[in-house]
């Protein structure tokens, strides 16, 4: 479907009584995450992403731990620059959301390939050996033997 028609038919759809909230919502969301990402500093801008306001508490998901901890160092200046934009935020409630899929395609698909391409070396091969060697009989030895056998390389 071409985006003329896909607009076309977003245009339609948000005129009608039930859908013009959720769309001007949607909208609304979208204007306050380009604002949000101009305010926050340029490197972190891409690893977050801003929920609702509720009560004040304005929801903020970020990539990962470290995201989150310069984030709640920022907090005091950022609280204070949505204010001057008249948002009505009295604090944050930051939430980690990793990513669970690699952003670009072909760099996942890479990433398998190489994945089923290792080979365990030689020296790797007979450490695992001596390691199974001077183990007693377990469910550990048989792992480390099969896991060993798996991977000779030929």
């Amino acid at each position: 479907m071409s985006p003329y028609k896909i607009d076309s038919y977003f245009n339609i759809l948000g005129k009608s009584d039930e859908y013009a909230r959720l769309f001007a919502l949607a909208h609304r969301l979208h204007e306050n995450q380009l604002l949000f990402k101009k305010l926050i500093p340029e490197q972190l801008a891409p690893y977050c992403t801003i929920g609702q306001i509720s009560s004040g508490i304005l929801v903020i998901l970020v990539e990962n731990g470290a995201i989150a901890s310069k984030l709640k160092q920022i907090a005091p200046s950022l609280l204070l620059k949505l204010q001057q934009h008249g948002w009505k935020v009295t604090s944050f409630q930051i939430l980690v959301q990793a990513k669970h899929t690699a952003s670009d395609p072909k760099q996942l698909a890479t990433c398998r390939s190489k994945n089923k391409n290792i080979k365990l070396s030689q020296t790797g091969q007979n450490c695992l050996a001596q390691l199974a060697a001077s183990l007693p009989n377990s469910e550990l030895r048989d792992a480390i033997q099969s896991f060993a056998k798996k991977h000779r390389s030929n």
